[in-house]
């Protein structure tokens, strides 16, 4: 009940839809208060944000990859056992699929109901009791900032070699850069994303990520855009921080020394090889270890054991024989083509007998995105295409760790059925058209007992491809009943 109680507090700090939609008409931005705010929630837990500089920080920002560039990193950094290394590795993520504990990892495993509970009211009852009388400040932290808190709090009183801090949106100021002095500083793939908040251009967001560089910290980039690539190097020679771009690794490499990385997809090579140099630079710095190797055979079994569920992912279950569930939460135009290229390679090597249906949702650019499932050629011919709402059950009620109080209800599902007409236009222009038959739902939980009735009738092998959206894929693990460790 404790825990209960926790999630349902927690969820009081979102933003209300009303107020985050008129935020976003007057052109409202993230901006230079959001720091000094959070410095304040900081002290009045009990901390100078100048002490989080004990947990040994590995700083993570970027559009694509920077939750699997995390895995990456945890996964190598606990796996690495040179000299009997003991390392207690600490990751902070967000989004999380099914449970908000996923976003506070100690050695791989979210935390216990039992300890998230304890720290959460720690914090909690702090900042509520010291909320202030006027409104110079808001009272209480939002949802991100809040559980930003947390995971400091619950860092800095279990034993810690290393936090793996990756931000929410953007970095210049996002609710992590209160760390004033990180070990090793790393900015993923960048493209459009957050453009309400970061700004509609390559340059503005890059300028974002890029805050987290800090001076004299190692500033480690992946391949960018030129334009975005070129800000990154500005913004780490302003302030004196080493600037360090790698290049992605190759299907080559990894094939001549046997390595199959444990996430899949090829966009998953960018992202191993900025981690390699993450951890590189962490153990030599930290440990004295120094490692020269493009991929050092001690970061072999990390890269090969690495899991981050939703991600590319595969899953066969016991109740659904038949059926074979997909999920990659891939949102933005890039991601998407990642997704559908990994798709291709691991569904359409199959009978053509099986039947594919594609379930989705998107509240950013879900038409644009549509778009590419139908001009990414060899086609993906999808049966079934299902549109539905991110409301996870029948009951019209969201699980509690899926509350989502920013997303306004519209009981007349008219983003849905838009989708859903754009999918029939967009395949019936095809060369050689396809009959791909859409339905609307309004919960996750009609739309999965859809698919299990659809196959009861058919007795068809099914693929189901769930995209569109991590909140979505969650979602469906939650109806699935699919528990993420």
């Amino acid at each position: 009940m404790l825990n209960k109680d926790a999630v349902n507090r927690l969820n009081s700090l979102q933003t209300n839809s009303s107020i985050l939609e008129a935020i976003r008409t007057s052109g409202g931005r993230l901006n230079e208060k959001s720091l000094p705010e959070l410095r304040e929630f900081c002290r009045t837990i009990g901390y100078e944000p100048s002490v989080f500089d004990r947990l040994n920080v590995i700083h993570i920002a970027g559009t694509k990859g920077k939750g699997s560039t995390s895995a990456f990193v945890d996964s190598i950094l606990r796996h690495f056992n040179q000299s009997g290394d003991t390392s207690q590795i600490r990751l902070f993520t967000s989004p999380h699929l099914v449970t908000v504990r996923e976003r506070i990892r100690l050695n791989g495993n979210k935390i216990s109901e039992e300890m998230f509970a304890k720290y959460f009211f720690e914090c909690w009852d702090k900042l509520y009791l010291n909320k202030k009388k006027d409104d110079s400040q808001p009272n209480m932290p939002n949802y991100f900032r809040f559980l930003t808190l947390m995971a400091f709090h619950v860092f800095m009183n279990e034993n810690v070699d290393v936090a793996i801090l990756e931000t929410g949106v953007g970095g210049e100021y996002d609710s992590t850069n209160i760390i004033e002095r990180p070990i090793v500083c790393g900015v993923t793939s960048l493209g459009i994303d957050h453009q309400r908040t970061l700004g509609d251009t390559i340059e503005s967001i890059s300028w974002h990520k890029g805050g987290i560089f800090k001076k004299n910290v190692p500033a480690i980039t992946a391949e960018q855009p030129a334009s975005g690539f070129e800000i990154l190097r500005k913004r780490a020679s302003e302030i004196n921080a080493p600037f360090i771009p790698i290049n992605s690794l190759s299907e080559e490499m990894l094939d001549e020394l046997r390595i199959n990385l444990g996430l899949a997809g090829k966009h998953q090579f960018t992202n191993a090889s900025l981690a390699i140099e993450l951890c590189r630079i962490w153990l030599e710095k930290q440990k004295g270890i120094k490692l020269t190797e493009k991929i050092p055979k001690e970061f072999i079994p990390g890269l090969v054991q690495v899991s981050w569920p939703g991600r590319s992912q595969v899953l066969k279950l016991s109740q659904d024989q038949g059926i074979t569930w997909y999920f990659d939460g891939a949102h933005t135009s890039e991601s998407t083509q990642a997704c559908i290229e990994w798709f291709k390679d691991v569904a359409l090597k199959t009978d053509d007998e099986i039947e594919r249906i594609l379930v989705f949702n998107s509240t950013r650019d879900g038409m644009e995105i549509l778009k590419q499932f139908t001009s990414t050629k060899p086609f993906i011919k999808f049966d079934h295409a299902i549109f539905c709402t991110n409301i996870t059950f029948l009951t019209n009620k969201f699980k509690p760790d899926l509350q989502n109080n920013s997303i306004k209800i519209d009981e007349n599902l008219t983003l849905q059925k838009q989708m859903a007409e754009n999918w029939s236009l967009l395949n019936s222009k095809l060369d050689d058209p396809i009959n791909s038959q859409t339905h609307v739902f309004s919960t996750i939980e009609g739309s999965i007992n859809w698919i299990r009735e659809h196959y009861q009738q058919t007795k068809k092998e099914i693929q189901v491809l769930t995209t569109g959206s991590l909140h979505l894929v969650g979602g469906v693990m939650a109806v699935l009943d699919i528990d993420v460790l």
